[in-house]
């Protein structure tokens, strides 16, 4: 025992001298910047490395024990929010008909909606599908808002008008809710328009990024967001928590936020699939992205106040937005600073070298096979309900590349127009596209 102690002790003073020799660095403004910099090279290779863990963890501990029971019966509201979506609405409407869980109940609500909506969607009246129709447009969250008010199901999910449920997605959707803890369930979205390297790109995108981190996220015991595309909410946790909000263009970020805050469980169910489009134009898919970040930026003003948030597991996801909104800064800046630097040709190679935490290139061979880590990760755990996912491995080459063209760019300015912007009304989405040519 005693030699157990004198081991922890020995670690810990390590630790502290370590701590201490790092601090000091901040003394000198040149030491400050040092620190910061290698901050900059490592975060990525830290989060590639958080994500393969704990996603990996939360396949161990629960992914493989998920429930099923056949005779769960909540009853289920599932809405489809429409404005203009004559194009993709009918095959919307046609997978939830052919959904295998039947105690559910089809809305489609029109928001103003100018094309062939509502006649389409008045086609399947006969089949039990209820319309509503908005005359003036108002926006996703007063849509959504006017079909919670008049509903009295159990559970109420959102699907937009672009999505594809498979047969059993409801069904796996509806057993998370055997644990009176939980608020909302998302499922599990697939690029299915796959009709370009953009559109592969994404799909590998969904998997590697989006899938991984609910994963980590879930073990951690919250979600960043629920998906816009397919979201379940119990009814009344929906409306405790005052329904929907106009105060941010990312409506599914937001109320994610307000119900963790309120103390609800947020769950990912990877057996529910939905085949979602991604924008198939570079113009598009940035316009999607700037929308993102601002969203996130609005939520993060709104809801910065989560020192006592009943579930605690919203914690280190903010802190992981605050770390990730860091480094996209400080990135920004030493890119600026580097530049600068060449312009006057007064770059000093040797303050790097002489760093006794790095070597650049052991680094960035580091990060590169961490990611690649990562993504062959994501395809394993994956590849379970996803039949082709292994043909999208290889695109985690030129992930980088589509990073600093698309998500780096779109981030900054979305960020900043979230932290001046007042939420909107108005509808952004993805632009429509109709394909036989779709792949799996």
């Amino acid at each position: 025992m005693r030699r157990m102690i004198n081991v922890l002790e020995s670690l810990i003073n390590g630790m502290v001298e370590h701590l201490q020799e790092e601090m000091n660095h901040f003394t000198s403004l040149s030491g400050a910047w040092m620190e910061l910099t290698e901050f900059v090279v490592l975060y990525p290779a830290a989060m590639a490395l958080l994500w393969i863990v704990f996603g990996f963890f939360f396949a161990l501990q629960r992914e493989w024990r998920l429930p099923l029971d056949p005779n769960s019966r909540l009853s289920v509201a599932v809405v489809i929010p429409a404005h203009n979506e004559e194009q993709v609405i009918a095959r919307a409407i046609e997978y939830l008909l052919q959904q295998n869980y039947q105690n559910m109940q089809i809305h489609v609500v029109s928001d103003g909606s100018g094309d062939a909506t509502v006649e389409i969607t008045r086609r399947y009246e006969n089949k039990g599908v209820i319309l509503h129709v908005l005359a003036r447009n108002r926006g996703k969250s007063v849509a959504l808002q006017y079909v919670l008010e008049r509903v009295n199901t159990d559970l109420f999910m959102v699907v937009d008008a672009d999505t594809e449920a498979e047969p059993d997605a409801i069904e796996f959707m509806v057993q998370q809710f055997i644990d009176p803890r939980v608020g909302a369930v998302t499922g599990h979205p697939r690029v299915r328009n796959v009709t370009n390297l953009l559109t592969a790109i994404q799909k590998m995108e969904y998997a590697v990024i989006v899938s991984l981190a609910k994963r980590a996220e879930q073990f951690w015991g919250g979600l960043y967001t629920v998906s816009g595309a397919a979201a379940c909410f119990r009814t009344s946790a929906l409306r405790g928590i005052g329904g929907w909000s106009e105060r941010s263009v990312t409506e599914d970020i937001e109320v994610s936020w307000r119900m963790q805050k309120a103390g609800w469980l947020l769950s990912y169910e990877p057996r529910a699939l939905f085949h979602i489009q991604a924008p198939v134009k570079l113009l598009s898919l940035y316009r999607q992205r700037t929308r993102w970040a601002q969203g996130m930026a609005e939520v993060v003003r709104l809801h910065w106040n989560i020192a006592f948030t009943r579930n605690t597991a919203l914690i280190p996801i903010a802190v992981q937005v605050f770390a990730t909104a860091l480094w996209m800064l400080l990135m920004t800046l030493v890119v600026v600073k580097l530049l600068i630097a060449i312009l006057v040709g007064a770059i000093d190679m040797s303050a790097l070298q002489s760093s006794s935490l790095l070597d650049w290139h052991i680094v960035f061979y580091w990060t590169f096979a961490l990611f690649a880590l990562q993504a062959f990760t994501a395809c394993v755990l994956d590849a379970n309900y996803i039949r082709g996912v292994w043909k999208t491995f290889p695109l985690f080459i030129v992930y980088p590349l589509y990073y600093w063209i698309v998500i780096y760019p779109s981030f900054l300015f979305g960020v900043t127009r979230g932290l001046i912007s007042k939420g909107s009304g108005r509808w952004k989405r993805t632009e429509r596209t109709v394909s036989d040519s779709y792949q799996d």
